[in-house]
């Protein structure tokens, strides 16, 4: 069986490129390769521990996908099976003809929701998301340190799991965040509209931040969609299964935008809230443990003629955080590479050009119609925010003259943390040109 990890950015393009990985009982590190578990190791031996650690992931996946005698690697191959048996297949194209997208119907509907929200709700996908979710300025010290603890079991660490989060979370501590250096909590916003490449951007700046402002956290939790998105193996067995037929994708495995008639197969809102949900309550336990936030937010669900304000978005991470002085970075490409106004040399890709290009891959159908939406609500939550508050053109990896073209940062903080000489070494680094202003509407 093959499965899709997570995937790995390149340049200053928006998203990911593909990446397989191969599950099966023997695959247990691989849906479980980033989650560093402990248990008590009082007079244990580094055998005795090994072995212990195998135990409870081995516990882990079983529970959260039990099969016969335990076999979750064939729980996964019949999902895969009950999928592609119950996806359309496409009609004979022609090899230039664009394939076609599909909604998953009836069976089909009922096979790929179930199985989605049986992982979505499992403790291995929940300790698979927090673990995966951790961004760093160092990728070495992206790693999340977890403790698991049931006083009430005898033999094997976690046979007494049920296999579902809300069941069993109560058994894990977050007990380090990265290098455990954080001594504050900190919230940044990116603002944006999709495609536009706030995932390349965020480690940059959180590495710009932490370099330049005593105290800054070097580790942050990604509140994250897309992400939730490629580190469910059902996911991506739907979406190969949409190629193995000869599709472009499944429209309703997450829609392009609101929808009267169908329903979301996979919903993120659900795993964040109950990320926000453990996090919240981590902190409570613990007040020496410091979390901090980056999420990346088009605010296409809020603001003007929509249900909710985005200040109530907002302010949801605020109370998490305790930061009221956080940080608005707004990321943007124009909608395309011809609406651009800039000179040759900083024009970026676009991202009806991004989006289109990654649709079929990231298996979200892209449109373009939120992209004023979201622009607008952007550039007016970035002019409310408290203090720091930067703007990024990004190029999107777009070349002139077989250059990649340089980014645009621009600095509206009311107290900037950059001078002079740091700014020469941003523009070096991240391959940009770095300019102050005023007012939202220097944004071109």
């Amino acid at each position: 069986m093959k499965c899709t990890k997570r995937n790995i950015t390149h340049q200053n393009t928006t998203r990911k490129h593909k990446k397989y990985i191969h599950g099966g009982n023997n695959g247990i590190i691989e849906y479980l390769k980033e989650v560093c578990l402990y248990v008590n190791n009082e007079n244990k031996t580094k055998t005795e521990l090994t072995k212990l650690y195998h135990q409870l992931q081995n516990n882990i996946m079983v529970k959260s996908f039990p099969y016969e005698n335990n076999n979750f690697d064939d729980y996964f191959v019949n999902i895969r099976n009950e999928i592609e048996n119950n996806l359309p297949t496409a009609n004979i194209q022609t090899p230039y003809e664009p394939k076609k997208w599909v909604v998953c119907k009836a069976t089909c509907y009922n096979i790929a929701s179930n199985a989605i929200n049986n992982e979505m709700s499992s403790t291995a996908y929940m300790l698979r998301v927090l673990s995966n979710s951790l961004i760093s300025n160092n990728k070495a010290d992206q790693k999340l340190y977890i403790s698991y603890e049931n006083k009430d079991e005898v033999g094997e660490p976690g046979n007494l799991l049920t296999g579902v989060w809300k069941y069993d979370s109560k058994y894990f501590t977050i007990t380090q965040i990265g290098k455990g250096s954080n001594k504050t909590s900190r919230l940044i916003m990116g603002f944006g509209p999709s495609a536009s490449g706030k995932t390349y951007w965020a480690r940059n700046i959180i590495k710009l931040l932490h370099d330049n402002i005593e105290s800054f956290p070097s580790s942050f939790f990604t509140i994250d969609g897309g992400d939730y998105r490629s580190l469910s193996y059902i996911y991506q067995i739907i979406i190969e299964s949409a190629k193995k037929n000869g599709l472009g994708g499944v429209e309703n495995l997450v829609l392009a935008g609101a929808s009267l008639t169908s329903k979301n197969i996979f919903d993120s809102n659900i795993i964040k809230k109950q990320i926000i949900q453990y996090l919240s309550l981590s902190q409570k336990q613990n007040p020496n443990l410091f979390i901090s936030l980056y999420v990346p937010e088009t605010l296409g669900d809020c603001g003007m003629m929509r249900p909710q304000s985005c200040n109530t978005k907002i302010k949801g991470y605020i109370n998490l955080t305790n930061d009221n002085d956080w940080i608005a970075l707004m990321i943007y490409q124009h909608k395309t590479s011809e609406e651009c106004p800039y000179d040759l040399e900083y024009q970026c890709t676009g991202t009806t050009s991004s989006g289109k290009t990654r649709e079929s891959v990231e298996g979200k159908k892209y449109s373009n119609s939120s992209f004023q939406h979201s622009m607008n609500q952007g550039i007016k939550e970035v002019a409310n925010a408290p203090n720091l508050k930067f703007i990024i053109h990004n190029s999107g990896g777009k070349k002139y003259m077989n250059q990649f073209n340089k980014s645009i940062f621009m600095d509206m903080s009311n107290t900037s943390p950059f001078n002079s000489e740091n700014i020469k070494e941003i523009e070096e680094q991240f391959r940009c040109t770095y300019t102050k202003i005023t007012n939202t509407s220097d944004i071109k």
